[in-house]
């Protein structure tokens, strides 16, 4: 199998931060499947949602196993009439892959990130590697020291 190489990859590997590469049997495109090909629980893979408003992209992490409140997290941006992105204008504007949307990289650079702080209950937590056939495992310091310019905000449904 030839190494994988993506700007996620890239940017930890430029930073030296310790991850480990989970390789799929077959390219995932939704978070359940992913838990299924890495053997880990669905809290543990983080969720990069994209949002936008017809003006400005903003980007939401937060742990699969949760739901997005997009009416708390139009109350932090400040934007009403932030819409989920389709899958063509996640492609279009971004030039990400729906389903292989990392929260840290490259293409993120200067989009407003919100992260829930529930994304850091497990200690290793699984991201995109930017490529719908593998994911990237790391500690959750690392991923924390990574979305350390984001805005930390509860923006997750109550539970229950």
């Amino acid at each position: 199998m030839a190494a994988l190489k993506t700007d996620v990859i890239d940017l930890l590997e430029g930073r030296k931060i310790p991850y480990e590469i989970k390789y799929h049997q077959k390219s995932v495109f939704t978070s359940e499947d992913a838990a299924i090909e890495r053997g880990v629980k669905l809290s543990q893979i983080v969720k990069t949602m994209l949002l936008w408003d017809g003006d400005l992209i903003i980007v939401a992490v937060l742990p699969s196993h949760r739901r997005l409140d997009v009416k708390i997290l139009k109350k932090h941006t400040g934007r009403k009439n932030l819409q989920f992105m389709g899958k063509e204008l996640i492609e279009q504007k971004t030039g990400l892959i729906v389903g292989a949307v990392a929260p840290i990289g490259r293409l993120l650079e200067g989009i407003p990130l919100f992260v829930d702080p529930s994304v850091f209950d497990e200690e290793f937590l699984d991201i995109s590697s930017g490529d719908p056939n593998a994911g990237l495992e790391l500690h959750r310091d690392d991923l924390r020291n990574l979305l350390k310019e984001a805005t930390f905000v509860e923006i997750v449904k109550a539970e229950g």
